[in-house]
């Protein structure tokens, strides 16, 4: 069972993930500070949250490559385990905003200080979700240092 419903998830994730643009209703600032007002971010991060997002090259720019992570790796048929991997800018896929208002995903954030940020998004139906956490770099700028990708939590 478990075989079949991780394509399923993942394909469900990539949906949500689309750039949203298309559909002539972008995301606002708004919804992304909904998405995060019990958090209480640092100030600036919902502003590099957004660019984040929209800008595949800001994007590139704002990763620590390589980029330190996990992933799932099948045992069998039916198991899986957790593989620390790093991501590579070759094979990355640019990260959208995701659309929460279907309620398919749930979303939250931890904040470690001023100076780390821990996201989680997970399939509200299931226990697979996955991780990413941002952090300052040393000119004061956020950047993702981890993804954890799509995976049972």
């Amino acid at each position: 069972m478990r075989y079949f419903i991780f394509p399923v998830l993942a394909l469900c994730v990539i949906s949500a993930c689309k750039n949203r643009q298309s559909s002539g209703t972008p995301q606002q600032p708004d919804q992304i500070t909904q998405m995060v007002a019990n958090a209480q971010p640092p100030a600036d991060f919902l502003q590099f949250y957004e660019k984040f997002h929209k800008d595949s090259l800001y994007q590139i720019a704002h990763i620590t490559w390589p980029l330190s992570g996990e992933t799932s790796e099948q045992i069998d048929s039916v198991h899986y385990r957790k593989k620390l991997v790093e991501w590579q800018p070759q094979t990355w896929h640019m990260h959208h905003l995701v659309d929460f208002s279907s309620g398919d995903f749930k979303h939250d954030f931890e904040m470690m200080g001023d100076v780390l940020v821990v996201e989680h998004i997970r399939y509200a139906a299931a226990n697979y979700g996955l991780e990413r956490r941002f952090a300052k770099n040393e000119k004061d700028e956020w950047e993702l240092v981890f993804y954890g990708d799509m995976q049972e939590r």
